[in-house]
C-alpha cells in the first residue's frame, strides 16, 4: 500500500469512526488555483509557504483554511469555573483583561488531535486532574478548540495546525503581556496526536515572533502520517520547548493501523509496551458491537488513545509509574535493565516526569542536546500503572530433577507483602516454554502496586499437553517442575528476594506451591 492510497484509507476509516462527533463542518480547498501557490499570508500570523519542507514524505499539501472559517475557540478553566469556561480568543486583549486570570499560574494548554473537539470527556478529565494538583490554586487550563479545522481531509488538517499554532503563539505572548510575566517557563502544552505538532509550532512561533520559549510540551503519541522522516521544523521537536517529553503508544506504521511517530522527538520518550501496541486494545478486548463504527474505533483508535489517558493517570497516579532507559524494549523484558544507575536512568512517565529530568540536568547527567529513550510495562485496564520486577528463575539441576527430565508449560506467580495482599496471577512467560534442568530465565514482569514488596511467593504449574509435540506427553510421572529458586528484584523500591520451595519439592502442575525466603535457608 503506498502513501496516498494508506492517507485516504485512514481518512475514510476516522470519517466512520468519529460519527459521534455530530459536526457537519467539512472543509476542503478553495479551488483548483489554490495549488498555483507557494505561500499565502494572514495578516499578523505571517505567511504559510508550500515548498520544500512542507512537501517532504507528504502525498498532498495544503494551505491553512482562514482563521475566521475554523473559528478556534479557548475555553480556559480554573478551579473557581471548572464547569463553565471563559472563552479566549488568540487575539482578544480585552476579554484576557476580563478573565480574572492568576498570574501565578501555572499554565496549561491542552490539544486535541484529528476529527476531534474541544468538547470531548478526556479533555475534562484532563483539564480536572491538572487543576486537582495540590498546591494548583492558581493554575490555569486553556484547550485549544479546533474542532472547526480538525475534519477532513486530514492533509487539510495537517497543513491548518501551522496557523493554529501561531494563533495560540498570540494568545501565549498576550497572556505574558497583560499579566505582566517575566517568562512562559510556567507554561505548559499538552497535545495529543496532530495536537502534539500543534503544540510544537506554537513552541516554534514563540520563539521566532517573540523570543519567548515554553517552559514544555507533552506531546501525547504525535501524529505520524505527513510527520514522519521530515526535518524537525515539520514536527514537534525538542527544540520547542525548554524541556519536551514525549508517550509513544501507537508507533507502527500506517498499513498496520498505527498512527503514532515512531522517531525518538524529544528530550526524554516513554515506550510503555514497546510504544506500539497496548494492552487490552485487542480485537476482542470488548464484546462485539453489531455496528462497525465502535468495533472499528476501538480497534484503531485505542493504542493511540492510551497515551493520554496513561498522562491524566500520571497526574494522581496510583503507583510510582517508573520507566526505564534501556538499549530496547526487548532487552528490557529479558532483564537487561533493572537497576537505577548513571546508564540506566529512571524516569516517572508522564506529568512528573519533568521533576527527575531536572534533577539529573541540574547534577550534569544529562544534555539537553540528547534524547532519553525510557520503557515500561501497564496493565490492561485502569488503573493502568504497574510496579516491575526483575525475576529470575532457576531450574535445578538435582538428582530429582535430572531423573524427571525437562518440561513444556508456563510458570504461574502470584506476590503476597506482608499484609497478605495478593498480586493478580502473572505467567512469567506469554506462551509455554521448554524448561530443562539447571536452566536460568531472566523476565521483567509487572504487577498492581499493593504498597509493600512481596515477603512470599505463591507459584504453580500450568501443563498443556500437545499431541504433536513428545516433550509434552507424561504416561507416568506427574507434570511437574523442578524450582531450585526464584530471585524478584524491584525496580520501584529497589530490593531483592530470593524464594524456594519446602524441602527442595517440585511444583506439580494446579497444584499451588508457597515459597518463601527461609525455605532457601534450609536447603541442603
Amino acid at each position: 500500500m503506498n502513501g496516498t492510497s494508506a492517507t485516504l484509507m485512514l481518512q475514510t476509516i476516522m470519517v466512520l469512526m468519529d460519527r459521534q462527533n455530530g459536526t457537519d463542518v467539512t472543509n476542503f480547498p478553495g479551488s483548483f488555483s489554490d495549488d498555483m501557490e507557494l505561500e499565502r499570508c494572514y495578516g499578523n500570523y505571517g505567511c504559510f509557504s508550500k515548498a520544500y519542507p512542507w512537501t517532504e514524505n507528504r502525498p498532498d499539501n495544503y494551505f491553512p483554511l482562514s482563521p475566521e472559517s475554523m473559528a478556534i475557540r479557548y475555553p480556559t478553566f480554573t478551579r473557581r469555573n471548572r464547569k463553565t469556561p471563559v472563552f479566549l480568543q488568540a487575539d482578544n486583549i480585552e476579554r484576557i483583561r476580563n478573565a480574572n486570570i492568576d498570574p501565578r499560574g501555572p499554565f496549561y494548554i491542552i490539544s486535541h488531535g484529528f476529527l476531534e473537539g474541544g468538547h470531548k470527556p478526556w479533555m475534562q478529565e484532563m483539564v480536572n486532574a491538572l487543576l486537582n494538583i495540590e498546591g494548583n490554586d492558581a493554575a490555569t487550563a486553556i484547550v485549544v478548540d479546533w474542532i472547526g479545522g480538525s475534519q477532513p481531509p486530514y492533509g487539510q488538517a495537517v497543513a491548518n495546525i501551522r496557523l493554529i499554532g501561531v494563533m495560540t503563539a498570540h494568545l501565549v505572548h498576550n497572556l505574558y503581556v497583560e499579566l505582566g510575566l517575566s517568562n512562559v517557563d510556567n507554561f505548559h502544552f499538552i497535545g495529543h496526536s496532530l495536537g502534539a505538532h500543534l503544540a510544537g509550532y506554537c513552541g516554534h512561533a514563540l520563539q521566532k515572533k517573540f523570543n519567548l520559549k515554553l517552559g514544555r510540551i507533552t506531546g501525547l503519541d504525535p501524529a505520524a502520517p505527513h510527520f514522519s522522516k521530515t526535518v524537525t521544523i515539520v514536527r514537534l521537536d525538542r527544540s520547542d520547548a525548554k524541556y519536551v517529553d514525549v508517550i509513544h503508544t501507537n508507533a507502527i506504521p500506517l498499513y498496520m493501523s498505527g498512527l503514532g511517530i515512531s522517531e525518538p522527538i524529544g528530550h526524554v520518550d516513554f515506550f510503555p509496551n514497546g510504544g506500539s501496541l497496548q494492552p487490552g486494545c485487542g480485537s476482542n478486548s470488548r464484546s462485539p458491537s453489531a455496528d462497525i463504527t465502535p468495533t472499528v474505533m476501538r480497534m484503531l483508535g485505542c493504542h493511540h488513545v492510551r497515551s493520554h489517558e496513561y498522562f491524566t493517570e500520571s497526574i494522581a497516579p496510583s503507583c510510582p509509574f517508573i520507566a526505564m532507559q534501556c538499549e530496547s524494549y526487548e532487552a528490557f523484558l529479558a532483564g537487561n535493565c533493572t537497576t537505577c544507575d548513571l546508564k540506566h536512568f529512571c524516569i516517572p512517565m508522564g506529568y512528573h516526569s519533568y521533576s527527575m529530568y531536572k534533577r539529573l540536568h541540574t547534577a550534569g547527567l544529562v544534555d539537553t542536546n540528547s534524547n532519553i529513550a525510557l520503557y515500561s510495562m501497564t496493565g490492561n485496564n485502569k488503573p493502568f500503572c504497574r510496579v516491575h520486577y526483575e525475576v529470575t528463575l532457576k531450574v535445578s539441576n538435582s538428582t530429582a530433577s535430572r531423573t524427571h527430565g525437562p518440561e513444556s508449560g508456563r510458570v504461574s506467580i502470584t506476590l503476597v507483602d506482608r499484609n497478605n495482599n495478593k498480586s493478580e496471577h502473572k505467567y512469567i512467560d506469554d506462551e509455554q516454554k521448554f524448561y530443562k534442568p539447571g536452566d536460568v530465565e531472566n523476565k521483567m514482569i509487572a504487577v498492581k502496586d499493593k504498597g509493600h514488596p512481596p515477603v512470599f511467593v505463591i507459584v504453580e504449574w500450568k501443563y498443556e499437553t500437545n499431541l504433536f509435540n513428545p516433550m509434552t506427553w507424561r504416561l507416568i510421572k506427574s507434570p511437574s517442575i523442578y524450582i531450585e529458586y526464584l530471585k524478584f528484584s524491584s525496580i520501584e523500591y529497589n530490593t531483592d528476594i530470593t524464594v524456594c520451595p519446602k524441602q527442595n519439592k517440585p511444583v506439580v502442575a494446579n497444584l499451588p506451591t508457597i515459597m518463601k525466603t527461609k525455605y532457601c535457608k534450609l536447603r541442603k
